[in-house]
């Protein structure tokens, strides 16, 4: 009787490997497709690249440290 129960138990255990993999190939699929639609990343693509790259801040990130600075 156990040998039963362990062969059913195992072939539940295939079913859902099987189910899972089956998702994740879904799951993967469908992040191609979106991929696909969207269409390449570019920097031209990328809002107010001119004016960043155009306007300098006017100050500096940070004050410039004295030689004595500790």
């Amino acid at each position: 009787m156990h040998s039963q129960i362990v062969a059913m138990v195992a072939a539940e255990h295939v079913k859902d490997m099987i189910a899972d993999a089956a998702r994740v190939q879904r799951a993967r699929e469908a992040r191609r497709a979106r991929r696909a639609r969207r269409g390449a990343i570019t920097i031209s693509s990328a809002a107010n690249v001119g004016q960043l790259t155009k306007d300098p801040c006017p100050q500096l990130p940070c004050p410039p440290l004295s030689a004595r600075a500790a």
